[in-house]
């Protein structure tokens, strides 16, 4: 079966952002454990996902039938993605309030920067999912 050049974009795009992903999380693993329960959680979540994402492109570029446990990683992504970005919603808010910033200003500082952080972290795992479904025809 003729893989999509698409997935094999997309897949290379996840191979280098992973790889950068896992270096970046574990250089700042011991940085987030100064954070306590928090820190070290979100310093695993980010390790998971890096891991997650050079595992995709690592699949999505192999010539073998593996369309079915690329699909997987891609809907995992686009999960992770989503639970990235009201991460990031109830952080930006929690910092704002803790900051002295009102209310509204706190809602809507955090909305905002969370759905951008949603749209662009759902950008690389939708393309991967649509060259995955290219390749499938």
């Amino acid at each position: 079966m003729q893989k999509s050049s698409l997935l094999k974009v997309i897949s290379i795009l996840f191979i280098i952002f992973g790889a950068l992903s896992l270096l970046s999380s574990l250089g700042k693993f011991t940085e987030n454990a100064a954070y306590g329960g928090i820190g070290i959680g979100t310093s695993v979540f980010a390790l998971a996902a890096a891991a997650l994402e050079l595992a995709a492109g690592i699949l999505g570029v192999q010539n073998k039938d593996n369309l079915d446990v690329c699909k997987t990683l891609a809907i995992v992504l686009i999960v992770l993605a989503v639970i990235n970005g009201l991460l990031s919603i109830l952080l930006v808010t929690t910092l704002v309030g803790v900051m002295g910033g009102s209310a509204g200003l706190g809602v809507a500082a955090g909305v905002s920067t969370g759905v951008i952080v949603m749209v662009f972290a759902l950008l690389l795992p939708v393309l991967y999912m649509i060259g995955i479904k290219k390749s499938r025809a």
